[in-house]
């Protein structure tokens, strides 16, 4: 079988770091093909590079292409490849929203693939808890409370960047580029709320324009609850999941999970015990995680075996519609300062997105040395 000719689009941070794996021998099927940034080449040795991606794609070098640029440019990389007919794996988000992300997906060509880069759905720790949540250990959910405060980014991470930090660059800042991770596992787990309300902080931490802080509150149509805090401005910061349900509740605290469960439901000891401070017993487990997988891997070599025609894609493009849905809703009931019923109205929201685009531009990045030790910027 032949191997599936490889481009990377963007040879920023993660760009590079796909550029790595597909070099390396934990992807098999694949083979990098070409290269394009801006940056001049060459970028991998013995690999081709492109000053500007419309020439690579027309090149007729790749096979399937790996979109890690700017947010801003996913939309016409991604429509220049499908132009080719070039299978696209889309670092996230897909696009600055869920309306420009749905337009992608209906221009995508028939016979062309088109994928996410939702990581953090080959997590152990969530992909346990997906299990744990579709066996329903919990019974009945009721409430959930996540705080995700562990992306702190000090200032340079912004100084150095033309793009991050602005509303053309990311059409977000916190939500958009880190915690659209932390969107989708909370979409993934729990579905879509029915409505949200949030409370944001735009440059709270940062000389940026878009959010850094943000607290948010979900309401589900099954009654269920649900609490979001996240910043990119607090440190040390922590990552703490507590889901709780009618027969105990599920603890996550970025080392190991503690499921505490009781035969009983809660309810039924509430409705019939004569115990006046009595409390259901309990029984506890700590769930240990290996933490060593290779999200990224894992996800890029479904993506080629898919081309291949053996598998199945894990993350289609529209599995991405979902955190960008919630991601839009908290920018807009902050914006509007009311709450939003979800599915969010795109076109509303990417009037009021446009709008601050067109009364913003780029920063003018600063030419300063910079440590990068990518292995600290996931969570």
């Amino acid at each position: 079988m032949s191997e599936t000719r490889t481009g990377v689009i963007g040879a920023g941070n993660i760009g590079r770091q796909h550029i790595e794996l597909l070099q390396s021998e934990e992807i098999s099927g694949a083979v990098l093909s070409a290269t394009a940034s801006r940056s001049e080449g060459p970028i991998a040795a013995d690999v081709p590079h492109f000053l500007d991606a419309e020439t690579m794609l027309a090149s007729g070098l790749v096979d399937a292409v790996l979109i890690a640029s700017p947010t801003m440019s996913h939309t016409e990389h991604a429509l220049t490849a499908f132009k080719h007919g070039v299978h696209v794996l889309m670092e996230k988000p897909v696009a600055m929203s869920a309306g420009e992300t749905q337009a992608l997906i209906e221009a995508r060509p028939k016979g062309v693939k088109f994928a996410v880069m939702l990581n953090q759905r080959f997590h152990p720790a969530y992909a346990r808890l997906k299990q744990l949540l579709q066996a329903e250990v919990l019974g009945r959910l009721q409430r959930f409370s996540w705080t995700m405060t562990a992306w702190y980014r000090p200032d340079i991470y912004y100084r150095v960047s033309s793009w991050r930090g602005t509303w053309p660059g990311e059409g977000g800042g916190l939500l958009i580029n880190q915690c659209i991770h932390n969107l989708d596992i909370l979409q993934w787990l729990f579905g879509l709320p029915a409505s949200l309300s949030a409370t944001i902080g735009f440059g709270r931490y940062h000389d940026i324009e878009v959010e850094d802080d943000v607290t948010s509150v979900m309401q589900y149509d099954e009654g269920m609850n649900g609490v979001l805090i996240a910043s990119s401005g607090e440190a040390p910061g922590f990552n703490r999941l507590d889901i709780v349900g009618d027969r105990g509740r599920i603890c996550w605290d970025d080392k190991a999970i503690t499921l505490t469960t009781t035969a009983e439901s809660v309810s039924e000891h509430c409705a019939t015990t004569r115990e006046m401070f009595g409390m259901p017993v309990f029984t506890s487990e700590t769930l240990e995680i290996n933490l060593m997988v290779n999200q990224h891997g894992v996800l890029i070599q479904n993506f080629v075996d898919a081309l291949n025609g053996d598998q199945t894609l894990l993350t289609p493009a529209e599995e991405g519609l979902g955190s960008l849905q919630v991601a839009n809703a908290m920018l807009l009931s902050a914006w509007e300062g009311s709450a939003v019923k979800l599915p969010v109205d795109t076109g509303h929201f990417d009037q009021q997105l446009n709008e601050r685009i067109a009364s913003s531009s780029l920063r003018s990045p600063e030419d300063l040395e910079v440590d990068i030790d990518m292995s600290k910027s996931y969570r």
